[in-house]
């Protein structure tokens, strides 16, 4: 009866590359395909020529365009040729059957184009020349990611430059290794992200008015997911108040009377960034994984009823003073007290 659910449009995809991704021979030219056309989201085209391996690979960035919308993607197949035009079919993590895609999330919630850019160039220790321009930099954003990704999609290895090589120019060859090595040493399995997005529960067992509800867990598309409470607030583990979380994230929500706070959760896209992409040409061709999000945002709904604590139990009132029911207290203490002296002598003298 809670949730509204993003619809799950858009599910046909056409990869559109522009550049190509070829293994070549250590000791052959670099080489690639004729770049496919089509229509390029943010990153443009833009390639780079890598040493993976210890082999010159040309590479290319990637876009799907689904619907009429266009954004970035990822190679998780390093070694398999580019269906140049072809159709892909979103699929799940477990029919890619590429490995590691728990920690290529990570990489891609923190890479390009999702993570805050310069805090990844910084926190990677990665410079650049100064005036180099933002197309340059997005590239450099980008290479660092799909490396990262391979390392963990395609045990892939990126080599440190090499003069003779024709490699991407040095200062920016050695941006994307600090990235890639960042990455690869930081990442951390994240859950696999949905088409739609849901919490569990939607309806809360009712608790004490000052106690927590949950908690709730949301499942849904990767990145931020916002979370609008009503009549109370959501609050993590601790009890600090959270406005958002994460696909896999828990909740609580608190109260400040009796009554019903309602939750709504929101998320970026029904095509989450790390969604998985697979040829459906009949052959096989590079496996792709989306970098960002489109479609339609998806939310759900979930509440929690406060109730007032029971009141504890209380002495019935009798209409005497305080003063007349201490007094006769004392008065029955002092009474058993001598009763039981009385007693104790008689056995005394008894016994005797």
């Amino acid at each position: 009866m809670f949730g509204q659910r993003g619809s799950r449009w858009a599910r046909l995809a056409i990869a559109t590359v522009a550049g190509a991704a070829l293994t070549l021979g250590a000791a052959g030219p670099a080489a690639a395909d004729p770049p496919v056309t089509g229509t390029h989201g943010e990153v443009k085209d833009g390639s780079a020529r890598l040493l993976i391996n210890n082999k010159v690979y040309d590479e290319g960035q990637f876009t799907l365009t689904i619907g009429d919308k266009t954004a970035v993607a990822y190679c998780i197949d390093l070694n398999t040729g580019v269906a140049r035009g072809g159709e892909y079919q979103e699929g799940t993590w477990d029919a890619s059957k590429v490995k590691n895609l728990g920690k290529v999330q990570w990489i891609l919630t923190h890479g390009y184009p999702n993570g805050d850019g310069t805090a990844l160039l910084t926190a990677a220790k990665a410079t650049l020349p100064a005036g180099t321009d933002q197309k340059d930099v997005n590239r450099v954003l980008y290479f660092g990611t799909q490396t990262a990704i391979w390392h963990y999609s395609d045990d892939a290895v990126l080599n440190s430059y090499v003069e003779g090589k024709k490699l991407l120019a040095k200062p920016l060859y050695d941006a994307v290794e600090a990235i890639y090595k960042y990455m690869t040493a930081a990442a951390t399995d994240q859950p696999e992200p949905k088409p739609t997005l849901t919490i569990s529960p939607e309806k809360a067992k009712p608790v004490a008015v000052g106690a927590k509800a949950g908690p709730f867990t949301v499942e849904g598309p990767g990145g931020k997911i916002e979370l609008a409470v009503e009549g109370g607030k959501a609050v993590d583990a601790d009890g600090k108040e959270i406005t958002s979380t994460v696909n896999g994230g828990k909740f609580w929500l608190t109260g400040t009377g009796a009554n019903t706070v309602k939750v709504t959760a929101t998320g970026s896209g029904s095509v989450s960034f790390g969604r998985v992409f697979l040829f459906t040409g009949g052959k096989p061709a590079q496996k792709l994984i989306l970098g960002g999000s489109v479609g339609e945002k998806v939310s759900a709904r979930a509440e929690a009823s406060f109730q007032q604590a029971p009141a504890g139990p209380t002495l019935p009132v009798t209409g005497d003073s305080t003063t007349l029911v201490i007094g006769v207290g004392v008065v029955l203490l002092v009474a058993g007290a001598v009763t039981m002296l009385i007693v104790r002598r008689r056995k005394v003298r008894f016994t005797v």
